[in-house]
């Protein structure tokens, strides 16, 4: 007698609700981190730029 065919939707809406609530905070955090290395960068540049003219 074969199995009762079994749904897999709600594991799966499951799964895809979990990923996507994850991938959405971790790339929140990634976008702050390059965003604070960009500003750093800059400033570190400006000052470069001002030492280099001598201002």
């Amino acid at each position: 007698m074969p199995a009762a065919p079994k749904s897999y939707l709600p594991a799966f809406a499951a799964f895809l609700a979990g990923a996507i609530t994850y991938t959405t905070v971790v790339a929140t955090k990634e976008g702050a981190a390059i965003d604070n290395a960009r500003s750093r960068w800059q400033s570190q540049h400006a000052s470069a730029r001002r030492v280099l003219s001598h201002g």
